[in-house]
Order: structure tokens, then C-alpha cells, then sequence
């Protein structure tokens, strides 16, 4: 079985994590892969973050993210028009209900991020998860968002994901669950990542999807259109 880590931070141009660093310490946690998943400030920082990555010596299955932060829906379509050819992973930072919606109803975002985030409601309804069902946008469980928590929101924090987990259960959403790790102390073994998930109301089985099967076919699918294999949705290039 392979387990994937989709959401790993690192702010390698000042060098307070090493690629290398993240890289073994994954590897000790039995990935298989991870993606490097950065703030998108430019197309300059992203082409150094994908040099490094490439000249990695590995045999982890290493990938390029993006995290997407926006102010209004505009300025969230024109960044993800920016990186979705250049990445593997486009993960919208939520929070906002506006940039929730729009998220799930957008094909090119792979990942909506902590959407409950400094709310006081789980953020998502109805609406926003039969859209991320049709659009194949996965909904995550971040294990940081948990961990940096003030004691006395944890148990919203929780209620709140919990809520939402109970929606992509009803919904049959994706949900694919991250480390959102800053740091090699911040990420977990992936079994851990499933245990917090099957905790939250997430069931067992689809717990270990949003470890292995999501996050897998997700690079997959995205590295055949990067490469030019993939069209349309349905129709690639064979050799």
C-alpha cells in the first residue's frame, strides 16, 4: 500500500527546512510520496522549489504543490489559471465561504484546505459538496490546523471538521487528509493521519483512501496532463 502526503510546507530559499530534511523523514514514515506544497507568491520561487525537488536523489515519488490564497473569487480563478499547468497539486487555502464555493466548484483545484478555518460554522454545505463531488475536489483534514489550535477552539475545530465529515460521507466527496506540515516535527505517520481522520467521523476505509487512493490518482491524473498525455477528461494519449 502507498501512502501519500500531499500538503508538506518548507521555506527552502531560507533555508529553515532542507528538501533533504523532509525527504528522509518521510521516507522513516513509510511515504511513498510527498509534494511540497508552498505559498504561491511567484513563478520565480515555484521554478526554484520544482530545481531542488529535480535534483533530489530519491526514490520517493516527489511532487510540486501549490497553496492558492485569495481575497475574492477573482483573484483566487486568475491564481489557479496561473499554476495549474505548472504543478502537480493546487490547493486552495479556505476559510472564506466565498472561496470555499468557489473552490468546489472549480475542476482545476485538486484540495480546499482546513475550510472551517477561524470560523465559527464548519464552512461547507449542501451546495459546496455536491459541487466538489461533481468536480472532484477533494475536501482535507489538516492534522496542523488541530495541533496549532488553542486549547479552548479545539473542540470547535473539531466539531467543525467533523461536521464536514459527515457531509463527504453523505456527499461520497473526496477527502484526502495532510500533515499541512511546517516543519519534519509537524508531520505524522500515515496511519495516524487515518486514525485522527476515523476519530472525526470519517469512515475507516475512506480514511485510508485519503492516505493512498485519492492523493495517488490525483498526481497521476495531473502528471499525464502536464506531460501532454491527457486532453480531455476521458480521452488521453497511448503509446
Amino acid at each position: 500500500m502507498k501512502f501519500y502526503d500531499l500538503y508538506i510546507k518548507t521555506k527552502l530559499s531560507d533555508g529553515e527546512n532542507t528538501l533533504e530534511e523532509i525527504v528522509r523523514f518521510a521516507e522513516r514514515l513509510g511515504y511513498s510520496g510527498i509534494a511540497i506544497c508552498d505559498d504561491y507568491e511567484s513563478d520565480e520561487k515555484l521554478e526554484e522549489i520544482k530545481a531542488k525537488i529535480k535534483e533530489t536523489k530519491t526514490d520517493l515519488e516527489l511532487y510540486t504543490g501549490a497553496l492558492i490564497s485569495a481575497e475574492n473569487v477573482s483573484d483566487l480563478k486568475d491564481k489557479i489559471t496561473k499554476v495549474r499547468d505548472k504543478v502537480n497539486v493546487v490547493i486552495v487555502s479556505g476559510g472564506k465561504y466565498q472561496i470555499n464555493r468557489a473552490a468546489c466548484e472549480d475542476p482545476r483545484v485538486d484540495v480546499l484546505a482546513h475550510p472551517e478555518l477561524n470560523r465559527i460554522d464548519n464552512g461547507l454545505d449542501d451546495i459546496c459538496m455536491q459541487a466538489a463531488a461533481r468536480n472532484n475536489v477533494a475536501i482535507e483534514i489538516n492534522f496542523r490546523q488541530i495541533l496549532d489550535s488553542f486549547r479552548k477552539q479545539r473542540s470547535y475545530v473539531l466539531n467543525h471538521i467533523g461536521k464536514n465529515m459527515n457531509l463527504a460521507n453523505h456527499f461520497r466527496t473526496p477527502v484526502i487528509i495532510c500533515s499541512g506540515a511546517k516543519s519534519v516535527w509537524d508531520m505524522r505517520a500515515p496511519r495516524e493521519l487515518v486514525s485522527i481522520a476515523n476519530i472525526l467521523g470519517l469512515e475507516l476505509g475512506k480514511a485510508f483512501l485519503g492516505v493512498t487512493t485519492v492523493p495517488q490518482q490525483m498526481v497521476s491524473e495531473n502528471q499525464k496532463t502536464m506531460e501532454g498525455k491527457k486532453i480531455t477528461e476521458g480521452v488521453e494519449i497511448v503509446e
